[in-house]
């Protein structure tokens, strides 16, 4: 399973869009088109797929509506999930910067752990500034410990970042508010402040 941004040459496009369809047909109301597209994706040795078409693989496999189009869209996403994080190590062995570039395609993956891990320790503040925003974009329960962790940071850009993160969780989410009024005692005076406004409005954010 393979995830190309455009642009692609004409034929890979092609290709894309029919990657795209398969993974849209597994949230059809027809049982038939579901199992057919779910045979379809996992038998095929490549198939491309673009963003659009991983989310609703990620869809599928959260909330399929029979076991076997759920269990097959979370082998795939697995399976993406796998090679993102193949590329992102290779490109961090080589020291490659365009490794960040592999964060929008875990965010799209809701590859919580990964994203994680690359905010808390690739040697690169900017690609940590980067996991950190898009771990932002995931629900509470996955994001809030790294976020947490990432208040630690050495660079005043993570830490701000994580604070903003936090604050959309303010409202409702105990362990949010706790790690915001940790970064209360933050050295830096701007984190200091992001922290005090978020606990004061706590209104959750979309």
């Amino acid at each position: 399973m393979t995830v190309i941004d455009l642009p692609l040459p004409p034929t890979r496009r092609v290709e894309e869009q029919a990657g795209n369809r398969l993974a849209r047909a597994l949230g059809d109301r027809d049982a038939r088109v579901r199992r057919a597209a779910a045979g379809a994706l996992i038998d095929e040795q490549e198939v491309l797929v673009g963003e659009e078409g991983v989310r609703d693989l990620v869809q599928a496999a959260a909330t399929g509506a029979d076991s076997y189009v759920r269990a097959v869209a979370a082998e795939l996403v697995r399976a993406m999930r796998a090679a993102a994080w193949d590329i992102y190590a290779l490109a961090l062995r080589r020291d490659d910067p365009g490794r960040a570039e592999t964060i929008r395609g875990l965010a799209l993956l809701r590859a919580a752990a990964d994203l994680g891990e690359i905010a808390l320790t690739d040697p690169s503040w900017r690609i940590r500034e980067s996991a950190v925003a898009a771990l932002a974009a995931l629900g509470p329960r996955a994001a809030i410990g790294p976020l947490t962790s990432a208040l630690d940071d050495e660079v005043v850009a993570v830490r701000l970042a994580a604070v903003r993160a936090l604050a959309r969780w303010a409202a409702d989410r105990h362990y949010a508010r706790s790690a915001l009024t940790a970064a209360l005692a933050d050295p830096d005076p701007g984190i200091r402040a992001e922290a005090r406004w978020a606990l004061a409005a706590p209104t959750s954010r979309p």
